[in-house]
């Protein structure tokens, strides 16, 4: 039988690593704190730098680490000295690239573009946003437009194509403060995750107009390869009819990786490092 100051010292060990590793790794889990939403996401973009995304195809999904470039994406936000944040993204993609392998290959080879823009009140409230998509090759075409306005806690969503079933005004729920995103608009930032969280938000289609609710997840820590280097990430997926997917953010709340729910194609959008040279599908200037 050990001495008796032995177990008391065993005891007190015992005691001090159990509290650590409920410190370090239960706590955290379980004080979830509040899901991100548009006010935090739209302050974390105050003073931050315009991000560059590559527009990436998975050909084999068995070897989702192997992925073509197509297109470029630029995003960023300001703060108005009024205290609105406008965010806004722009992303353009070579549809033949896009479509390569896919029913539709050999049958497009435009580039297109979609703008994106979101006016966010002080109070961290969407108030107004607008996608359109349209061709970069000359003759430049609008084909698609998409702008939803709030009305007290409806958002007012108006379509405009180039077909007559194009044109269409419909109104949707809108909660305070909640997240809208154009499935093609790469969201910057997603602070203060923690594994567990749950939340809605609203993916509006800038191709359609459909503002579909999706459940958001925040399902494990995992580790990614960027940069060259691995990385510590959240994975946080979204759970949209039929399709799944995922995002995955740095514990300091910066995206580093977004897959986009795309017919037919398996579309990634991945960060650029800010000293990383474009080649030859950045972004062309307008």
């Amino acid at each position: 039988m050990p001495p008796r100051l032995l177990c008391v010292g065993l005891l007190l060990y015992w005691a001090v690593a159990v509290l650590s590793l409920i410190t370090r790794d239960l706590l955290p889990e379980l004080n979830l704190g509040s899901p991100p939403d548009l006010r935090t996401i739209s302050r974390a973009e105050d003073g931050a730098r315009p991000s560059r995304w590559a527009v990436q195809v998975v050909d084999d999904p068995s070897a989702p680490d192997v992925r073509r470039t197509v297109g470029q994406a630029v995003t960023g936000g300001v703060r108005r000295s009024d205290g609105w944040v406008v965010m806004t993204s722009r992303l353009w993609f070579d549809a033949g690239g896009l479509l390569k392998g896919t029913p539709f290959s050999g049958k497009t080879n435009v580039r297109m573009e979609v703008l994106s823009s979101y006016n966010v009140d002080p109070s961290g409230n969407l108030r107004s946003f607008r996608a359109s998509v349209k061709t970069m090759d000359p003759p430049e075409e609008d084909l698609f437009d998409v702008r939803g306005t709030l009305k007290e806690h409806t958002l007012e969503v108006t379509t405009r194509g180039a077909l007559p079933f194009m044109n269409q005004t419909r109104s949707v729920p809108y909660e305070p403060r909640g997240v809208v995103q154009n499935a093609l608009g790469p969201i910057d930032r997603l602070p203060g995750l923690q594994v567990g969280q749950r939340w809605d938000m609203r993916i509006v289609s800038p191709f359609t107009g459909q503002a579909e609710v999706v459940r958001t997840e925040v399902v494990r820590r995992s580790i990614i390869h960027w940069d060259k280097n691995p990385v510590p990430a959240f994975e946080v997926v979204q759970h949209m009819t039929p399709l799944t997917a995922k995002t995955w953010v740095r514990p300091d709340g910066i995206v580093l990786r977004q897959e986009v729910p795309f017919p037919f194609v398996k579309l990634v959008l991945e960060r650029l490092p800010d000293y990383a040279p474009t080649q030859g599908q950045e972004v062309p200037p307008r």
